[in-house]
């Protein structure tokens, strides 16, 4: 990590226009992504008690989060055919994984697969798991 310390204050507001600029070339790959036999992930919720959660069980160190993007294979009903409809299919689905960082960069928690020591403590709690959109919420 370079000698650069988070604030906090790290990322920038933009209006929802510039929003949509962003997200819709993404959104326009859904048939490209479910031809691949992939549940297509347009957002994911996390609500704000579970924030709140995750915040206070790294007190003061937490000054943010590192959002890491992953890949879970999932149930999800299949609206292919007629034929398939109602059934269930297991399916790659992205996914975000928030991690707490502190004030230095680091992940407050580490495991052998993230990056970090085999030896660490990873009992500290990370978020996943948000409903997904569209079929979600």
């Amino acid at each position: 990590m370079d000698s650069r310390r988070f604030t906090g204050k790290e990322g920038q507001l933009i209006s929802a226009d510039e929003a949509l600029l962003i997200t819709a070339p993404f959104q326009k790959r859904e048939r490209e992504i479910m031809s691949r036999g992939e549940n297509y992930v347009k957002a994911e919720f996390f609500g704000i008690h579970t924030f709140n959660e995750l915040i206070r069980s790294h007190g003061d160190d937490c000054v943010g989060f590192r959002m890491y993007y992953g890949l879970s294979d999932e149930e999800e009903d299949t609206l292919d055919t007629k034929a398939e409809l109602g059934r269930r299919a297991v399916r790659p689905t992205s996914r975000l994984v928030l991690v707490p960082v502190d004030a230095d960069g680091n992940d407050l928690i580490r495991s052998a697969q993230m990056g970090g020591l085999k030896d660490m403590p990873t009992q500290k709690k990370v978020m996943k798991g948000g409903p997904l959109c569209p079929s979600q919420c």
